[in-house]
């Protein structure tokens, strides 16, 4: 019953106070206005921020972007030093050639091994050449034949005479028909040695297919790598026979040419046997003696140029040198590129230098040597040619220098470094390395002119370990700026 009374008494007190409740409703109002106004000012004041943030940003890259730049300025340095034009080079013989011989023909011996220090007319090397064996033989008994004439007809013929001479008509005729003999059992063996070479060539052939078909099998996995292994060995073999059977017909054939140089002389002692037997039968006369004694006159001279001919087997060296190649050992036939390479005891260097630097270069020019192997040691050489012409696609001419006096390491075939002394304590100015740089075709220096980074167009020498020397362009007096790397024409800057 009290909790009614009180509902009731609050209702009536609400009831008579009306304007009381209308009174607060407008405070409510008045503290929601004020709280958006401040969060609206909030807003505005981040907004600010940021920009001012921003604006900082902003300017601080245009003052970084706009200030001049801090160089660091230099004036070339007079100083007296020795220009060098430096390259890299090459030794080499001042005369290097492949030696062969004189004749063709298979080598028989080689009595030098790479590296031998040779000297003038040492023999190198042997020549198999049969051909001029058998010719000096054949002279040499045209000779002994003809010397027994003179002497059988200066004395006069007796019966025995006529006897032995017309039996040594008869040998010599013999002889003939050897000969003849001969050259068609060579012949038919240079025949057969063809025909066995084609049958040699025929099986390398189908060695070749059936290896090529086999690369092919092995790749796809179709055989085994040993059945692809022994396809490569039979080429081989097929190849080797074929190198063999070419040496055999040469061999062949040489025996051709020995066998008709045979009948060639057996022929001729024929005829001077009939010659003689017609001597003896009508007995000596003058003319007889003297046509005798022309005789052996004429088979000396021939006994003298076959001898000639058979020397040519040896070769012999035509110079002092190094032997750095053998190309043709023995048993093999002398090719193209003869039995072996020789270099002159006399080294040189040759070395290419850019043509920009011709009007430097004279000849007599000192030069020092050196090698990064032997470091520790030099050498001094001079300027002995000048090429005659400039190498269009490198721009380059070959300089050759030889050395005052050769090293005991200087090998021909090595690489080593050359200073071609073009100028000693000569005075230059020389600027760092680091403040030149290249525009165009030009080498170019860098000044300040009214806060700008201008150019400047000098002429330099090679590098020296002072700096870089500059003959046209600059003055002692003249600020360059150090590091041009850094900095790009019409920069704003200023010096440090």
């Amino acid at each position: 019953m009290e909790a009614v009374k009180v509902r009731e008494n609050t209702k009536l007190e609400i009831e008579k106070t009306p304007q009381t409740a209308v009174a607060e409703i407008p405070a409510e109002i008045e503290i929601q206005t004020a709280s958006d106004k401040s969060k609206k000012f909030k807003k505005y004041l981040i907004r600010a921020v940021f920009l001012l943030v921003a604006a900082v940003i902003a300017l601080t890259f245009y003052w970084y972007y706009t200030r001049a730049a801090p160089v660091v300025l230099v004036k070339p340095k007079q100083a007296m030093i020795t220009e060098t034009i430096t390259s890299s080079g090459r030794v080499g013989g001042e005369t290097e050639t492949n030696v062969s011989s004189q004749s063709p023909g298979i080598v028989q011996q080689v009595y030098v091994l790479e590296g031998a220090q040779v000297v003038r007319g040492q023999q190198l090397a042997l020549i198999k050449n049969d051909v001029a064996e058998a010719q000096v033989m054949q002279a040499q008994a045209a000779l002994n034949t003809a010397q027994t004439q003179l002497v059988q007809v200066s004395r006069g013929s007796l019966p025995s005479d006529i006897d032995a001479v017309m039996e040594q008509v008869w040998q010599a005729q013999a002889q003939v028909d050897q000969q003849n003999a001969e050259i068609v059992r060579s012949q038919k063996n240079v025949l057969q040695a063809r025909a066995l070479l084609a049958q040699f060539e025929e099986e390398r052939n189908l060695a070749k297919k059936e290896l090529d078909r086999s690369s092919s099998l092995v790749k796809d996995g179709v055989i085994s790598r040993s059945e692809y292994d022994q396809s490569v060995t039979t080429f081989r073999v097929a190849e080797k026979k074929v190198t063999a059977q070419k040496q055999g017909i040469a061999l062949a054939e040489s025996g051709v040419i020995s066998a008709q140089a045979g009948l060639k002389s057996a022929q001729a002692n024929v005829r001077t046997q009939q010659a003689r037997l017609r001597t003896i039968q009508s007995g000596a006369r003058p003319e007889d003696i003297l046509v005798a004694q022309q005789r052996v006159s004429e088979a000396s001279k021939a006994l003298g140029v076959a001898q000639q001919q058979a020397a040519n087997a040896n070769v012999i060296a035509p110079f002092a040198g190094t032997v750095t190649k053998i190309n043709s050992e023995a048993g093999q036939t002398v090719g193209s590129t003869g039995i072996l390479t020789l270099v002159s005891s006399q080294l040189e260097i040759r070395l290419n230098v850019d043509e920009s630097n011709l009007s430097s270069l004279k000849v007599g020019q000192k030069a020092v040597v050196s090698s990064g192997t032997f470091a520790d040691t030099t050498f001094d050489g001079t300027v002995t040619e000048l090429g005659a012409a400039v190498d269009q696609t490198r721009g380059t001419i070959e300089i050759k220098v030889i050395p005052d006096q050769s090293p005991e390491w200087l090998r021909p075939g090595q690489t080593v470094d050359v200073n071609i002394i073009i100028a000693e304590n000569i005075s230059r100015l020389l600027v760092p390395q680091t403040a030149l740089v290249r525009s165009g075709d030009d080498t170019v220096v860098f000044q300040i002119t009214d806060g700008k980074v201008t150019q400047k167009i000098v002429e330099t020498r090679p590098l020296t370990k002072e700096g870089v020397p500059v003959v046209s362009g600059l003055t002692a007096d003249e600020f360059i700026i150090t590091d041009a790397s850094k900095v790009k024409l019409g920069d704003t800057v200023q010096a440090q």
